[in-house]
């Protein structure tokens, strides 16, 4: 069954994250930049590591592709592993959803 996984990567990490998608030979995916937004980021919560405030956003990609739920489940180990290793603030985030429908 495919499943559509969204990936959200501080831009610090985004090197990383395209090594992981090469070692484990994801060979098509979508990104974009992302400046992240918070009214007021006290740094303190869990979601402050992700948005700055308006004055200093927060730079990170998200990155979006289809899987098949072996290779997804793979991804996502691959960055639980990596997340596990890395010394910063912002882990990366990953996101499995299934694909209901599709034309």
């Amino acid at each position: 069954m495919m499943k559509f996984i969204i990936i959200q990567s501080a831009e610090a990490y985004h090197h990383e994250l395209e090594q992981i998608f090469r070692d484990i030979h994801i060979n098509s995916y979508s990104e974009l930049p992302v400046d992240g937004f918070m009214e007021s980021a006290d740094g303190h919560s869990d979601i402050s590591n992700w948005f700055g405030s308006s004055k200093n956003p927060y730079r990170y990609f998200i990155s979006f592709t289809f899987l098949e739920e072996d290779k997804a489940n793979e991804l996502l180990e691959r960055i639980k592993k990596f997340n596990e290793e890395a010394e910063g603030i912002s882990p990366i985030s990953a996101y499995i959803s299934a694909i209901e429908k599709f034309v």
